[in-house]
């Protein structure tokens, strides 16, 4: 596309935006804000802006903004126990906008960060880095890939992965943006390339939510996906794909990896938020899931 990645830096804004309120409980993001262009910055920092922006613009407007928190607090929980438990190397797939490079605390220090996404988001991203002041670790990787083309594994050894070493691997916010033969070439290269006990946590779309017949029956839920879809697709991301969690489990056992655990997201954040689900909450069509590599 020639151009960082539009949606990347809408769910840069979403983590900004909740910073600010009590939705940091679920998931606290301090440095998102620095990864903002002018525009969604002013939104987000100044508050009377940021009110109007999150319940009459934008999010009022899309909805399902907190699965944003819920999924990234679900895969740093998981995260954190694999790190405990020994594992020293950390795969961000779709890295876009994350800030884990930023707010990794010392429990991280003896892990190495690869953040895979396209070039061009990179760039941007650590021009943005530079511009706030900070710095990643010395052995902090950005590894640049085409998930539609490229072979991701072949390009991560590339850059200093070691395939004798169990991994973590971050794939958030992505699946639904590719094709499914994209998914599946993903998971088997992966797959070549991870120990037995390597981890990982990825979140998708319901497929149901891709059949007409089906959304018939949530018509509310029908009409903020079809914004959402529009608004993807404008920014030149078109959302193309969903699971059910069985059909998800199945196509990744195919690709040698085996769902060891998968929660709703509205079920998720019901365990740090407090008060009634409004428009913002995740739905139950929002599924997160831990993958294990296994002989």
């Amino acid at each position: 596309m020639g151009k960082a990645s539009e949606t990347a830096e809408m769910v840069a804004a979403v983590r900004a935006a909740y910073h600010y309120g009590p939705e940091a409980a679920l998931f606290d993001d301090p440095y998102a804000i620095n990864m903002l262009g002018p525009q969604y910055w002013l939104k987000c920092r100044v508050p009377f802006l940021r009110q109007h922006y999150m319940r009459q613009g934008m999010f009022k407007r899309l909805k399902s903004s907190l699965s944003v928190l819920s999924r990234a607090r679900y895969g740093e929980d998981q995260l954190a126990v694999a790190v405990k438990n020994g594992m020293r190397q950390y795969v961000i797939l779709g890295a876009g906008f994350d800030t884990f490079a930023l707010r990794a605390g010392a429990e991280f220090k003896e892990v190495t960060v690869f953040e895979v996404d396209t070039l061009h988001s990179q760039a941007a991203k650590r021009k943005k880095i530079r511009t706030c002041g900070r710095e990643v670790a010395p052995d902090h990787r950005f590894v640049a890939v085409d998930f539609e083309k490229d072979k991701v594994g072949a390009k991560l050894i590339e850059s200093g992965f070691d395939t004798l070493k169990p991994s973590f691997f971050s794939w958030q916010g992505v699946l639904i943006y590719l094709e499914k033969e994209a998914i599946i070439g993903a998971l088997k290269g992966l797959a070549d390339i991870a120990m037995p006990g390597s981890i990982i946590v990825a979140d998708f779309m319901d497929g149901r939510l891709f059949d007409p017949g089906f959304l018939q029956t949530i018509p509310e839920i029908a009409s903020d996906l079809e914004r959402l879809m529009a608004h993807t697709a404008s920014k030149g991301e078109p959302i193309v794909t969903g699971f059910v969690p069985t059909e998800f489990a199945e196509l990744a056992e195919g690709c040698g990896w085996t769902m060891t655990d998968t929660v709703n997201s509205k079920e998720f954040a019901a365990k740090f938020l407090d008060g009634e689900p409004d428009y913002r909450w995740p739905t139950e069509f929002d599924h997160l899931v831990t993958l294990e590599r296994v002989q």
